[in-house]
This record gives structure tokens, C-alpha cells and sequence, in this order.
């Protein structure tokens, strides 16, 4: 197996399976319950070994942009990015950061399952 390969394999195992977990369960404009609100924040917040998916996923993308640079990992990288920053309204809450950290996270595995398929093509 190519380390490229490798590489989006884990990143889509580690982060994008992860993050989706609970997200793929909830429908856009869903009010998301407190044990569904729990679930998801742990899925992003605490992801691999307790640290952040935004963490994990730089751990593993940049060395894979520089053996196949793609766009679509700096695209992920946003949304992760506009994950973290909504933290404190989702902790407390609040219906709308809730409901765009599940959709965020839905594209982000979307987006990393389509990188790796096209590595192991």
C-alpha cells in the first residue's frame, strides 16, 4: 500500500468516520437533543485519544498534501476550523451552532471518503 494511500485511509478512518458518527444520524434543521448534543461534541471535540479532529486531521493530512497536494483537504481544514470556533455556542447549546457542526462534519467525511476512494483507485 502506497504511503499516499496509507495516509487517506487513516485520515478518513480517524477523522472523517468520527466526526460523522452521530451527524450522519441527524437531519439538517433537526433539533438536536442534549444526548445527541453530547454525542456530537465528542465526536469532533474529542475525537482521537481525547484531542480535537481538527488535530488528528493536520496530523495526517499534511504529509499526505505533500506527497497529492488537493484542495479538498484545505476545505476540510475550513470546516474543522469553523467547528472549533463554534466550541463555546455548542457547549452551551445553542440550536444553530449545533446544527452546523453536524452538517460540517457530514461534508468533511463525504470529502475525505472521496479522497481516499480516488487513493485506491
Amino acid at each position: 500500500m502506497s504511503e499516499a494511500r496509507r495516509l487517506a485511509a487513516t485520515l478518513l478512518h480517524d477523522v472523517g468516520k468520527y466526526v460523522a458518527r452521530t451527524a450522519r444520524n441527524l437531519r439538517d434543521g433537526q433539533a438536536i437533543e442534549a444526548p445527541f448534543a453530547s454525542m456530537l461534541l465528542r465526536d469532533v471535540y474529542e475525537t482521537y485519544r481525547g484531542a480535537r479532529a481538527s488535530a488528528r486531521f493536520e496530523e495526517l493530512a499534511q504529509p499526505l498534501a505533500a506527497l497529492v497536494p488537493d484542495v479538498r483537504l484545505d476545505e476540510v481544514r475550513a470546516l474543522l476550523g469553523a467547528i472549533d470556533a463554534r466550541e463555546n455556542e455548542a457547549r452551551a447549546g445553542d440550536a444553530a451552532a449545533l446544527s452546523a457542526i453536524a452538517r460540517d462534519a457530514r461534508v468533511i467525511e463525504e470529502t475525505l471518503r472521496a479522497i481516499a476512494r480516488e487513493r485506491m483507485s
